[in-house]
């Protein structure tokens, strides 16, 4: 009866960690990404908006670009600005400022 239980617990928590995991997938780019960053950086993360290949943008998608910048890099760029990007510290906590490097920047890293 106990590893019953047991054995029902774990396959519960695998099923809830794999849904996490496809929920988690199917939410990118987040929506702060879309609100903030995709104007210039695009849905995509390539870059390629009006905005962002007049303001020469970061392209994310870029290997070279993921493998330079270290997250505490980016998360400073994203809250004090940088190059021609203005400051969101003041507009998204840093939580959100975390996140969107996290998750949404590092998202867009080609897949090895």
């Amino acid at each position: 009866m106990r590893r019953t239980r047991l054995l029902g617990g774990f396959v519960f928590g695998a099923l809830l960690s794999f849904g996490i995991a496809l929920f988690a997938q199917s939410t990118h780019p987040s929506e702060d990404f879309k609100k903030y960053c995709a104007k210039c950086h695009g849905d995509d993360g390539k870059a390629q908006t009006q905005r962002g290949k007049s303001l020469d943008a970061r392209d994310f998608t870029d290997p070279d670009f993921q493998k330079d910048q270290t997250d505490a890099q980016m998360i400073e760029a994203v809250t004090d600005g940088k190059d021609d990007m203005p400051p969101f510290g003041k507009k998204l906590t840093k939580e959100q400022i975390e996140s969107l490097v996290k998750f949404d920047v590092r998202g867009f890293a080609p897949k090895k």
